[in-house]
């Protein structure tokens, strides 16, 4: 079936949904250890009222900190757009002006256009899709990006004990799911995420991350 016309589709349908509502939920292990979870069950109203709920778990050298929170905001006045997640993603922290110009342009075209080709898309019976993407069939651009955003956030991160000081990311696999149902609207998103990270005194570790979106 043609992938664009898919996720148009799909993108109309979730912006015109006056309710929105689900389930966020997100684990992270380092070797055979749960590091953190996280869960957020948020919603938003025809009135553009949100809420969310979260609950999350961090555990340091065996010390478990837990927080839980509850926030209510409008949404139905003027929106403020932030940078955005892929623009963040992709900018980098490395100030080579790599994004900037002509050439940043035809890069993020080029990108976009790689992921898109990477995208498996299965039809069912029922009216239902899937979209799938696995990393190792992504572009190399997508995959390098990934990779020194987790480099980065470990930098930034580290003093909390999720990995140590010193740590070098070398390698990232995984794979993203969306399953669509016969009104096009997106039942539910999964992301499953693997590395290894060389420790220079202790040797490698491997890192795991699965975060799932769960649509009412």
């Amino acid at each position: 079936m043609n992938k664009i016309k898919l996720l148009y589709d799909v993108a109309r349908t979730m912006k015109n949904r006056e309710k929105i509502e689900g389930v966020l939920q997100v684990k992270l292990h380092r070797d055979e250890e749960e590091v953190f979870s996280l869960r957020n069950a948020f919603e938003k109203s025809a009135a553009g009222k949100a809420r969310t709920t979260v609950a999350s778990a961090l555990n340091l050298d065996g010390k478990k900190v837990t927080r839980e929170s509850t926030t209510e905001f409008d949404l139905s006045g003027p929106c403020h757009h932030g940078p955005g997640m892929l623009r963040r993603m992709f900018h980098g922290h490395h100030g080579e002006g790599r994004c900037c110009g002509v050439a940043g342009f035809f890069g993020k075209l080029s990108l976009a256009f790689g992921i898109l080709n990477s995208l498996e898309v299965e039809e069912k019976g029922d009216g239902t899709a899937t979209v799938s993407l696995q990393l190792s069939e992504a572009p190399q651009e997508l995959r390098t990006a990934l990779v020194e955003k987790l480099q980065y956030k470990h930098d930034c991160l580290a003093q909390y004990g999720f990995l140590k000081p010193g740590h070098q990311v070398e390698t990232l696999n995984g794979a993203l799911m969306m399953t669509v149902n016969k009104d096009r609207a997106i039942e539910a998103i999964t992301v499953d995420l693997g590395s290894m990270a060389r420790d220079e005194g202790k040797g490698p570790h491997t890192l795991a991350a699965s975060a799932e979106v769960q649509f009412a």
